[in-house]
């Protein structure tokens, strides 16, 4: 028998469960965010939202600073810490104790030096929005660091469900503040208020969890190692979020150009990053969610030095990635411009969405392989990757919009990710010497798509002549997945018995007769009939776990 695949079979189902947890309560999460923004443009109006948008997100950037890496490496160093209470609260400690002083460094900053705010904001009603935000910086942090402790300790329900509490604490607060329950805070002003006390009441209940749970802070120690591992994680996001402030002035800026008037620049920037990208990154509601899952799991067998089986979950991982984009590919290519126009009445969205499909291949790749090398102590290396990544699509997005316009952005964005993924596995394969198995999937779906996308198109044509439209679309929409998981069925690429462990009946052991008290001679043949059914219930307890592993 073969210990290490029982083990593994029995993972299964719990990295299942846990994933699946992970992704109801994003989406759930996901899905009230959505809806309150609707209601926030609605009841306060697009000049209120802005305002707000444009606050949170020099917020969140400066958030970055203080609680981005330290999460992160709180929860793979509790995974490795494998239950030793001491070293896991003196963890917490530390990130507590660096996490806390940078926010105090950056509002001391902010107080000393008032000029700061003009330099960030252009809008100067930004500013005191920015005012009421900039304390939650403290409760942030805390909130983000305790809530990686949950994280490496794979308690996934706490995990998540504190997200989608917090964005109910902001849907409440924001309804009674903005709403005007104190005549002075109203709008923008109160919406950010909301955000304040939402963040805040997230803290406490953390906190709450955490001293529940049997946590408590002790002496800090190794405060400099904990810092060294979260700062290329810290410096990767801070990177990425400056490098989106400036993809939005130099894109723009190189199609004026190319020869578009700037309100043309502004209208296709905008198809491109607030339509056509965010259903682009749809697949990473799920992807995103095993890579949660991932972390504290490949950081205990990584301290364990369980080659195997870590190498074993990367590349099922990856292709998991790839076949859950696939499933959105079958649907991109062949009807892009219909859902773009569908959702957003624009056929330009949905053209970009159509073209720019097979980007989700690489962008799911790419989060899985940085996941794996934060998991196994890597993040250095991985942020020197993504930096010349970003270096290759930002010498496309020059060079390239004079010829082929606004697709610069996905040809660059797809080489960015390309070239990030390929350095990523390449470090992976000299890290645990991993033998990538999942470039097959990868052949398979794109060499599927095609006929899928042909297929697909085909009915629609067919449907469109005899049913409204819009039900032929969605209809097809529906065959083109069909397609998509019969491909995976035919190709035997997803076995979804292999995340359950089927309960087997043993086989039926007759008892042994007892001694017949009528004749002494037979007792010996009792005796031996017994010994035979002993051997027999041996053989049946080894036939059992054999039919599991199978």
């Amino acid at each position: 028998m073969n210990i290490n695949k029982t083990a593994r079979t029995k993972s299964a189902p719990a990295v299942f469960k846990a994933v699946a947890l992970v992704s109801i309560i994003s989406i759930i999460t996901r899905i009230f965010s959505f809806v309150f923004k609707i209601y926030l443009s609605r009841a306060y109006g697009a000049e209120a939202v802005g305002l707000y948008q444009t606050g949170i997100s020099v917020f969140f950037l400066f958030a970055a600073l203080s609680a981005s890496g330290l999460p992160l490496v709180v929860s793979r160093k509790v995974a490795e810490f494998c239950g030793d209470k001491t070293k896991e609260f003196s963890l917490v400690s530390s990130a507590m104790l660096l996490g806390l002083s940078v926010c105090v460094f950056l509002i001391a900053a902010f107080a000393l030096f008032p000029a700061l705010f003009n330099l960030l904001f252009t809008d100067k009603r930004v500013v005191p929005i920015f005012r009421i935000m900039l304390p939650a910086l403290f409760s942030t942090t805390v909130y983000c660091i305790i809530r990686g402790w949950f994280w490496g300790k794979k308690n996934f329900l706490v995990f998540g469900f504190t997200e989608l509490l917090e964005e109910i604490f902001r849907i409440i607060f924001s309804v009674l503040l903005a709403g005007g329950m104190i005549a002075s805070i109203s709008g923008a002003t109160g919406i950010a208020a909301a955000f304040l006390i939402s963040d805040a009441a997230s803290a406490i209940t953390l906190f709450a969890l955490y001293f529940a749970r049997g946590g408590k802070f002790v002496r800090p120690k190794d405060i400099k190692a904990a810092a060294k591992s979260a700062l290329p994680v810290t410096a990767m996001r801070v990177f990425g979020n400056i490098i989106g402030s400036l993809s939005a002035i130099i894109i723009p800026a190189r199609l004026v150009a190319a020869g578009m008037d700037t309100g043309e620049a502004t209208a296709e920037f905008g198809r491109v990053s607030g339509m056509a990208i965010p259903l682009l990154l749809a697949p990473l509601a799920v992807i995103g969610s095993i890579a949660v899952v991932l972390i504290p799991e490949l950081a205990s067998d990584s301290a364990a030095d369980n080659t195997a089986v870590l190498n074993e979950k990367i590349n099922k991982a990856l292709t998991a990635s790839i076949l859950i984009s696939g499933i959105f590919l079958s649907v991109y290519l062949p009807f892009g411009r219909e859902v773009g126009t569908l959702l957003y009445n624009d056929a330009g969205a949905g053209l970009y969405l159509r073209y720019a499909a097979l980007l989700m291949l690489p962008i799911g790749v790419n989060q899985i392989s940085a996941t794996v090398l934060n998991s196994v102590g890597k993040e250095g290396g991985g942020f020197v990757n993504f930096v010349i990544g970003t270096a290759v699509m930002i010498v496309l997005i020059v060079i390239l919009p004079q010829y082929i316009g606004i697709y610069a952005v996905a040809v660059g964005t797809g080489a960015c990710y390309i070239v990030t993924s390929a350095l990523n596995i390449r470090l992976l394969k000299k890290k645990t010497g991993m033998r990538p198995t999942f470039f097959k999937p990868l052949i398979l779906v794109l060499a599927f798509s095609g006929p899928c996308s042909f297929i697909a198109v085909w009915l629609r044509n067919i449907a469109a002549s005899r049913i409204p439209e819009t039900a032929a679309l969605f209809l097809c929409i529906a065959a083109a997945a069909t397609l998509y998981l019969l491909f995976l069925w035919c190709f035997d690429l997803a076995d979804i018995s292999r995340f359950m462990i089927v309960k087997r009946k043993k086989p039926r052991v007759k008892p042994a007769l007892k001694p017949n008290a009528r004749s002494a001679n037979t007792q010996p043949e009792n005796a031996q009939f017994a010994k035979k059914q002993q051997i027999n219930a041996k053989y049946a307890n080894a036939q059992s776990i054999l039919n599991l592993n199978r």
